[in-house]
C-alpha cells in the first residue's frame, strides 16, 4: 500500500509540477492559488529536476581536447648557461646541442 500512495504522491506532484510551469506564475502564488504548501511544492519540483538530469557529462560541454607540441628552443632563446669554479663557462646549450655537453667539458678539463 506505501508504493501506491508514493505513486499517488508522485503523480499528483507531478501534475502540479507541469501545471505551475505552464501558469506563469510564480512558485509561492501558485501554492497559494492551489493551497499547497511551498516547501513540499520545492521539495518535489528539486526531486522532479533530479531525476531528469543526465546521469552522464554531455559531450558538448564547451572544452576541447589540444595537444600541445613540445617546445622547441628558438634562435631568439639564449638557452642554458653554465658556469663552472675554474671559469669555464658554456652558454647557449639547449636541447638540439644537449648531447655534445659532456665530450665538450671531457676536451676541455
Amino acid at each position: 500500500m506505501a508504493s501506491t500512495e508514493s505513486n499517488t504522491d508522485h503523480e499528483f506532484w507531478q501534475r502540479h509540477i507541469e501545471q505551475w510551469h505552464t501558469s506563469g506564475l510564480s512558485q509561492a502564488s501558485y501554492c497559494r492559488q492551489q493551497a499547497l504548501l511551498v516547501h513540499r511544492f520545492s521539495y518535489w519540483k528539486r526531486k522532479f529536476l533530479a531525476e531528469c538530469e543526465p546521469i552522464s557529462p554531455d559531450p558538448k560541454s564547451g572544452f576541447a581536447r589540444v595537444q600541445v607540441a613540445a617546445p622547441v628552443a628558438t634562435p631568439s632563446s639564449p638557452g642554458l648557461s653554465l658556469c663552472f669554479r675554474d671559469g669555464i663557462r658554456l652558454t647557449g646549450i639547449t636541447q638540439t646541442n644537449l648531447a655534445l655537453i659532456k665530450p665538450l667539458l671531457e676536451v676541455l678539463r
